[in-house]
């Protein structure tokens, strides 16, 4: 729990607007687009975010989140070994599917088949991690489905860890649903999930980030599959001055070409979701990604706020000094919603540093995160519809202050 300390400061802003707001003409060509700030959660640009649209293999990115998990808990290991069965067999060597070729009674690295997951999308390395925990196909299911209720997804259909129909699974299929049933979620609860995964494990944009990667098939054979995402840099659909680093494709008949991005700008890491470009070509989730980012480099967007004396010097007892200085000085905005003229500041310390009096208790390190500062605005969007939130760390080393000075103090 937090100790609540609000501090009101209306402020008046004169900010210039580039971009069109979200209720503006789309400028997006796609069924659906969000860009939104990775770590404050703010949406920058958002179009049909709140349709319920099929997303194919962006499912995989749950998945990914949901193997994780588990890894963390310590149920596996990124070395526990999957052996592979018939029916993943049959979806991994078939040529209609994104296929990698596993092989029946072979056994594969849980890290191996995360890497084919997300570099190669192979559908087979998907359904194969299900089975990491010992779970069924059904079993693990209710566990996606688990997770993504409780990272906040609200509107979404969640049927199989790949993003196949239900049918496509052949043997595997689940008699829960329907044949034509597919995984399905708006492009605000993708842009959610996609957050979750670049805040909570960053590591797994070490695997996206891959140009291309060697898969261990069978001994001796081994095959090398690049990666499906043209933004990568040194691909086709780089944006200068941003560094695209993930996320992930997705394409089925129902979903068309889909594609979730994360990338940094100016310090910021931004994500991106589009779903269904149109168009027959599957490379238009990347112009129109592009498109999004170009919008970000060729509009002024970021405002920077100036945090008050009384937010960044908080009272201190028992410390060597009175008072202990916060960081931020200054933190910023995206302004693309148009001008903000009014918004207001919430400190929020963290309980365990304060005293009965509501004072942050001596000693401090340097650079430890003490609570948090909320900006909310009604001209300010987020993905969960909460205030804008940014960590407030001490500047300094505070020793505990001798008798004398804590009396004072």
């Amino acid at each position: 729990m937090k100790k609540f300390l609000a501090l009101l400061l209306m402020i008046p802003l004169l900010l210039g607007m580039t971009v069109p707001p979200a209720h503006a003409k789309p400028l997006i060509d796609a069924s659906a687009a969000v860009m939104v700030d990775a770590s404050t959660g703010q949406v920058i640009y958002e179009q049909n975010a709140q349709k319920k649209l099929p997303i194919a293999s962006i499912s995989k990115l749950l998945t990914a989140v949901v193997i994780e998990d588990e890894v963390h808990s310590k149920q596996i290991t990124g070395d526990t070994k999957v052996k592979i069965d018939s029916g993943v067999a049959d979806i991994s060597n078939d040529p209609q599917y994104l296929a990698i070729g596993l092989q029946e009674g072979n056994a594969y690295t849980v890290r191996e088949l995360l890497n084919a997951s997300l570099v190669k999308s192979a559908d087979g390395a998907a359904l194969a991690l299900s089975a990491a925990a010992g779970d069924s196909l059904d079993e693990f299911n209710m566990k996606l489905q688990q997770k993504a209720r409780d990272i906040g997804l609200k509107n979404y259909t969640i049927v199989n860890p790949v993003g196949l129909t239900n049918g496509d699974l052949k043997s595997l299929a689940s008699k829960q649903y329907a044949d034509n049933a597919e995984n399905a979620m708006t492009a605000t609860d993708v842009a959610i999930l996609a957050r979750y995964l670049v805040n909570h494990y960053p590591q797994l944009l070490q695997i996206t980030a891959q140009k291309q990667a060697t898969f261990m098939i069978s001994k001796g054979k081994t095959k090398t599959e690049k990666n499906l995402n043209e933004m990568l840099p040194g691909g086709k659909y780089t944006v200068p001055g941003v560094t695209i680093d993930g996320l992930k494709t997705g394409t089925s008949d129902k979903a068309g070409a889909c594609f979730v991005s994360t990338g940094n700008y100016r310090g910021h890491r931004i994500i991106t979701v589009v779903l269904h470009a149109n168009g027959q070509n599957k490379d238009n989730r990347f112009g129109q990604t592009q498109r999004l980012y170009q919008m970000l480099k060729q509009s002024d967007l970021l405002q920077t706020i100036t945090l008050p004396k009384n937010i960044r010097q908080q009272p201190l007892a028992d410390g060597q000094t009175r008072q202990a200085t916060l960081s931020p000085k200054q933190i910023t905005v995206w302004n693309a919603g148009g001008h903000i003229h009014k918004y207001t500041l919430a400190v929020k310390m963290k309980k365990q540093y304060l005293n009965k009096q509501g004072q942050l208790v001596a000693p401090l390190r340097r650079n430890q995160t003490l609570g948090d500062l909320d900006l909310s605005s009604s001209q300010v969007k987020t993905l969960d519809g909460g205030p804008l939130t940014y960590r407030l760390t001490s500047t300094d080393n505070v020793a505990r202050g001798n008798f004398w000075q804590r009396l004072w103090h």
